[in-house]
């Protein structure tokens, strides 16, 4: 693997990325190398786009670790096990136990924990537009001007407040989530030199504890078996896959991946049916499951929305930083009064900062959370819902996301694929009647026969399918079939026998029936996979009823059939019978001597059916431009198959042993190419999680399994369901309660909207401020005095941010949301300098109308100058939110939303009345306007309209974007 044969196989331009069979040999992982980290100036640099990005290498090194130690303990015998780890089979003494106890500590894992109450206040005040407002505050205080100072403390004051509020009552909807429950263990231990059995708390499990294994239980650390009778273990909640898998002492060839050792288990999976006696040989921090919390709580992640924000903070602060100054020397030099110059270029670096934006965003947010709780859908992290609207690429697993979850019998067909009846009766009674494990197979095939002979109805189906998982084959006193409530005349002519167990060697599950119609006469059914049932197969039934010899063609035929199936993704067995007549009554049957000479007669091909919605939900995600990638621990086949039905392209494919074998350098094409991702193991989908983010995409990841803790705790928005492991929902953003592509659709919208209203504020708040700024220097530079009192543009700043308060309850054009909008610097640099001279320059058209047409061109008119600019900019400045918050045209092609129209008057009614207040205006310095002054408005508001709607259509034209 990685080899240049192999490199252009999976790259090559007419070739499609693939694999080959998922039982194929696994590559030895790549060793991981931990990104170095970078020195202040490297990052600067980084940061600024000056030296290119590293490449971090992928996370291999844990999951290389585990599997040698599983390769080395799984080839020891078990008295040399017990030598290795230093235990004797009748279990440790106390003494023993308390040894190891202080050698090792106790056995609990790193947990995921919630912040505290005051470290989400202190981030909540640790916005970085509440940094920039602060600073400026502490300046205000320094300066004596306290009405700056108390105006901007009460917005940062409120704004962290807010933030605080909403996160902590996001916080209390998952106080009931705990990272693992308490659960007590069964151990054998060693008390006044007498071996017993006891029952402990499963932090007090130690290595070297000896515990009996039995259904039901969960494997306390990881552990390795040392005698096992049909032991089944289920390992969905690492692996994804829904099928148990069997356990024993035994080593076999060397597995696919660490959950493909056949004598280990993991610390969290739990047994299915059977029994045994096991070892455990890590407990704690050394377990695997703790491998995946330790990398959870020590990772430091970003997201999009976090990265967004810090940057158009350092934007803005850098404008400030710039222009501030020059306002200052500017107006200093043409007033020589350098005090208020001073003060005024205070009031120009707070009228530059849109001192609302944490409070609007964090609105915005509590807005958003309040809508998605409506829709199904619980936020976590507030900024997780800005995070689905920018997402582009939604990573999903497969099982109980694109499927129903619930196995379901597709076909029974004979060796010509023609439907059988004989085939579906001989599995029901092999099924029915085997008293060991019954899993998802047995139980479909059961619900699908009782259903099929009308014994029990769809809603008792369902219920069967749901819930039917047990041991335990019949009603012993009249054999009626599991979960029928009507008699079945061909099972009641049936009983038990005797059977053969299912093993991992055989790979099948023989029953020995009584047959009521002829005493004289057991009928053996054989059931399990195809070549195993084939290896005892001496006939194949025919349409008509006969047998006839099996012969090497028609084996190979049969196990073409068999291909086809699998290729479709359906996951096959096959089901085979033999009359035994006239035994005598003392007879023991013998699996090596009665599981032969069988007759076939046909096959039973399973699938986990896609959801009914799903097709539907994924294709408005791809019109919603958000691409969905399968990540799954199941099969290839069965996993193409179900994403080739949903409408997922399944091109290109890869499984996680491949991927394992591909060169770091041609890691993220496959990761940017491919659509199906199967045979996942956890740190496989963090680092394509981690890889898409590197590529600039903004991941959402969908998962409920500790397998997909680690990935979603890298996505930018993690999205888990309410049945999750509780691993999985402490490392998720976002909480679904019904587990459907759906809600996520509704939820990427509602993130959409939540993002155009924090945008929309953004742009026009910072171009307008920018235009502000821009007058600024004009005014300083051509006016004997002061533009604007400080007071009078603190007072202004402050009515315009209560305009925009009602924002959070705008419209959005439905084009908008068609579209992935992820934070962007560039787009608001662009929309800053396109859009904010523009104000200026009808700011130059009112100086100039009140200078030479209203002769207000000295000191003793300075009042009637400062209050006319006042007006004309709060009123141009309110009113332009319009202009910005769609593509059409304002008030004739949409409107805005009544709460902001009505918040736009009466800030507007405010404006233009504050100047005939009495004791306000002279408060804030202002004169009364004569009636000659408002044509000279009408004209800058109607002209900077219309010049906005003309900019508007080329800047789009030209950038091909708005918002």
């Amino acid at each position: 693997m990685g080899g240049n044969s192999e490199k252009k196989r999976l790259l090559g331009s007419d070739t499609n990325i693939t694999v080959n069979d998922d039982d194929g040999a696994v590559s030895k992982a790549q060793p991981y190398v931990k990104p170095e980290k970078d020195g202040v100036f490297t990052g600067i640099l980084r940061f600024l786009g000056l030296r290119e990005k590293k490449k971090p290498k992928k996370d291999a090194n844990k999951e290389k670790e585990f599997a040698d130690k599983f390769r080395d303990l799984s080839v020891l015998d078990k008295q040399s096990m017990l030598d290795r780890i230093g235990t004797p089979m009748q279990g440790l003494s106390e003494e023993e136990v308390d040894r190891r106890t202080k050698l090792y500590g106790r056995n609990v894992i790193t947990q995921v924990k919630a912040s505290p109450w005051y470290a989400t206040l202190f981030f909540a005040f640790t916005h970085p537009f509440n940094i920039v407002l602060t600073a400026i505050a502490v300046v205000s205080i320094c300066t004596d001007d306290y009405a700056t100072f108390s105006v901007v403390m009460f917005m940062v004051i409120f704004s962290a407040l807010l933030c605080f509020h909403e996160e902590r009552k996001s916080s209390k909807a998952f106080a009931h989530l705990k990272s693992l429950v308490r659960t007590t263990v069964t151990v054998l231990r060693t008390r006044n030199g007498i071996s017993q059995e006891m029952k402990i708390d499963m932090d007090d499990i130690v290595p070297g504890d000896i515990v009996p294994l039995k259904a039901g239980d969960v494997f306390p650390g990881d552990v390795r078996i040392l005698e096992s009778n049909s032991l089944f273990v289920s390992q969905s909640s690492l692996t994804g896959e829904f099928l148990p898998v069997e356990k024993g002492p035994n080593a076999s060839e060397e597995p696919t991946s660490i959950f493909d050792t056949p004598n280990i288990c993991l610390m969290s999976t739990n047994i299915v049916s059977g029994s045994g006696i096991g070892i455990v040989f890590d407990t704690g921090s050394r377990t695997y499951i703790s491998s995946i919390s330790e990398i959870l709580t020590s990772t430091q992640t970003t997201n999009a929305f976090d990265i967004g924000v810090r940057k158009v903070a350092y934007l803005l602060m850098g404008f400030g930083v710039v222009l501030v100054p020059i306002v200052i020397i500017i107006n200093g030099i043409s007033t020589r009064d350098w005090k208020d110059s001073a003060l005024f270029g205070l009031s120009v670096a707070v009228g530059l900062t849109p001192e609302m934006l944490p409070m609007i965003l964090n609105t915005n947010l509590a807005k958003g959370a309040s809508d998605m709780s409506k829709k199904k859908t619980i936020v976590k992290q507030l900024h997780s819902i800005q995070n689905m609207g920018a997402m582009d690429v939604l990573c999903s697993d497969k099982t109980g996301t694109l499927t129903e979850d619930n196995v379901k019998l597709q076909h029974y067909i004979d060796q010509d694929q023609n439907e059988s009846d004989n085939v579906l009766s001989f599995s029901f009674l092999n099924s029915n009647f085997q008293r060991g494990l019954k899993n998802v197979l047995d139980v479909s095939i059961i619900s699908y026969y009782g259903l099929k002979r009308g014994l029990i109805t769809e809603e008792e189906a369902e219920k069967l399918l749901l819930h039917g998982h047990g041991n335990g084959p019949t009603d012993e006193d009249n054999h009626t079939p599991s979960g029928q409530k009507k008699p079945d005349p061909f099972a009641d002519s049936y009983s038990l026998n005797d059977e053969f167990p299912f093993d991992f060697t055989r790979r099948r599950v023989s029953v020995i029936l009584n047959c009521a119609n002829e005493p004289s006469t057991k009928l053996l059914v054989c059931k399990g996979a195809v070549e195993e049932v084939l290896y005892c197969c001496s006939y194949v039934a025919t349409p008509n009823g006969e047998a006839e010899p099996l012969t090497e063609q028609l084996k190979k035929k049969l196990l073409g059939v068999m291909n086809d199936l699998n290729v479709d993704g359906l996951r096959v067995l096959s089901v085979a019978t033999k009359k035994i007549e006239n035994l005598p009554s003392d007879y023991k049957f013998d699996v090596k001597v009665d599981e032969f000479g069988l007759t076939f007669h046909g096959f039973l091909a399973f699938i986990d059916p896609p959801k009914s919605d799903c097709a539907g939900a994924i294709r408005q995600l791809r019109e919603n431009n958000v691409a969905v990638k399968v990540l799954t621990g199941d099969n290839l086949a069965v996993a193409r198959k179900i994403c080739r039905d949903v409408g997922i392209d399944v091109s290109r494919v890869i499984s996680g042993p491949e991927l394992e074998g591909v060169d770091d350098e041609d890691f993220d094409q496959i990761i940017e190419e491919c659509s199906l991702f199967a045979k996942l193991t956890p740190i496989q989908k963090y680092n394509v999680v981690k890889a898409l983010k590197r590529l600039g995409h903004t991941v959402g990841f969908l998962g409920d399994g500790i397998n997909d803790a680690l990935a979603l705790r890298e996505a930018d928005v993690g999205i888990s369901v309410d049945t999750a492991t509780n691993i999985a929902k402490d490392a998720s953003d976002i909480i679904l309660l019904e587990k459907s592509l759906n809600v996520i659709n509704t939820a990427v919208i509602t993130g959409r909207i939540t993002h155009a209203n924090t945008i929309k504020y953004i742009k026009m708040a910072a171009s307008s401020n920018f235009g502000n700024v821009f007058s600024m220097l004009i005014a300083s530079a051509w006016l004997p005095f002061i533009p604007l009192q400080p007071i009078q543009m603190l007072t202004q700043n402050l009515l315009y941010d209560f305009s925009q308060v009602a924002i959070p309850w705008d419209n959005v054009d439905e084009e908008y949301l068609k579209v992935p909008h992820p934070w962007s610097v560039k787009s608001l640099f662009k929309f800053m300098v396109f859009l904010g001279p523009l104000s200026s320059i009808f700011d130059v058209v009112i100086f100039s109308y009140m200078w030479w047409k209203l002769g207000w061109d000295s000191e003793t008119t300075a009042q009637l100058f400062q209050t006319g600019w006042y007006v004309e900019g709060l009123i141009t400045q309110v009113f332009i939110v319009h202009m910005i918050r769609t593509t059409k045209i304002p008030f004739i092609q949409r409107w805005g939303s009544l709460q902001l129209i009505l918040n736009t008057l009466w800030v507007a009614g405010v404006c233009v009345a504050i100047p005939y207040i009495p004791y306000v205006n002279t408060f804030l310095k202002m004169k009364t306007l004569p009636a000659m002054y408002y044509p000279g408005l009408a004209a800058c508001f109607f002209g900077y309209f219309f010049l906005t709607q003309i900019v508007k259509k080329l800047y789009m034209k030209f950038f091909g974007e708005w918002l």
